[in-house]
């Protein structure tokens, strides 16, 4: 919906509309936000400064997770006390802290826990049920995220450096592309409300099933319950042991499926764009991997770029005439 701003007083003196006009479009009118937002924005700093003041008195994961309750129980009593739109950005604000706070004291409590698989699901119940609870997407992305800690799939930050590490591609893969696909298929068949938290999920499940194959597309995977190498272990034993898929089939896989998708997908959309930008990176990839960062590669390069924008400028205008 496009917001306009208008000046009542000046319409009516330029004679563009009289007074009864003017009285009805105010009457209409909606009110100002912005010290509504304002109001919000206090209360949600407020409320940052109570609990790291909290922490910072008595820190321990005792403290945090009271805070996460006290979040929760007060976005709670405010959907219920103030069901409109007066605060919705506390509420939002407040449930995030609360889930997030949650989600962390669970990580913390099992951070010497060997398998991780336990805490990553309890974090993702946690997430999803946030986010389905107080109808927060940000939370259902975080939820598919999450998830995919359960595969070996993440992301690390270091000083600088932020990485993305996929430990079983295929899993990866089948899991998260499995997820985006249901999840598009059941946004059709439920309410609106429900539909928009599943497409966020489903977006971010595309991602991460792309980040399966571009990892893929390196190293290939090792499937098997003994697809980690370990210390001591011989390396004809461990191979052995293991099902490798060579990266040649997610090299190929790859392209086919982003066409694939691109060629079903409405164009312009989210799910095209996304498909056109991996298969860009898949190809700039593949171009480094197999021919190296030479003078004569890329020269051939460049060239064989600057003929597919010309053709595909060509394709696109002659597209634009037929329709």
């Amino acid at each position: 919906m496009a917001l306009v701003r208008i000046d009542l007083d000046q319409l009516q003196q330029d004679g563009l509309i009289g007074p009864d006009l003017a009285r009805l479009i105010a009457e209409r009118a909606q009110p100002d936000g912005r010290a509504g937002l304002f109001v919000n924005l206090a209360l949600i700093l407020g409320a940052l400064a109570v609990a790291s003041g909290a922490i910072a008195l008595v820190p321990n994961a005792t403290t945090g997770l009271v805070l996460a309750l006290l979040a929760i129980g007060a976005t709670e009593g405010i959907r219920r006390m103030a069901p409109g739109a007066s605060l919705k950005v506390l509420s939002a604000g407040l449930a995030l802290m609360g889930v997030l706070g949650l989600a962390g004291w669970v990580g913390w409590e099992y951070r010497d826990v060997d398998e991780a698989t336990m805490p990553a699901l309890l974090i993702t119940l946690i997430m999803g049920g946030g986010a389905a609870w107080f109808r927060l997407g940000f939370l259902s992305a975080l939820a598919v995220l999450a998830l995919g800690a359960v595969f070996g799939t993440g992301t690390g930050y270091w000083h600088a450096c932020y990485g993305v590490f996929v430990e079983q591609p295929a899993i990866t893969i089948g899991v998260f592309g499995a997820l985006a696909a249901g999840l598009y298929a059941a946004r059709e068949r439920i309410a609106a409300v429900w539909a928009d938290l599943a497409t966020i999920a489903a977006r971010t499940a595309f991602f991460l099933a792309n980040f399966g194959f571009w990892v893929g597309s390196l190293w290939g995977d090792d499937l098997g319950e003994r697809y980690r190498y370990s210390e001591g272990q011989s390396w004809e034993d461990w191979r052995a042991a293991t099902t490798h898929i060579p990266e040649a089939v997610f090299s190929l896989g790859w392209p086919v499926l982003l066409i694939g998708t691109m060629l079903k997908a409405k164009r312009g959309g989210f799910l095209s764009v996304t498909a056109t930008v991996f298969l860009a990176i898949h190809a700039y990839t593949q171009y480094f991997e197999t021919f190296g960062a030479h003078p004569e590669t890329l020269l051939l390069g460049g060239l064989g770029l600057v003929a597919l924008a010309v053709l595909a400028a060509r394709f696109l205008r002659r597209e634009v005439r037929t329709a």
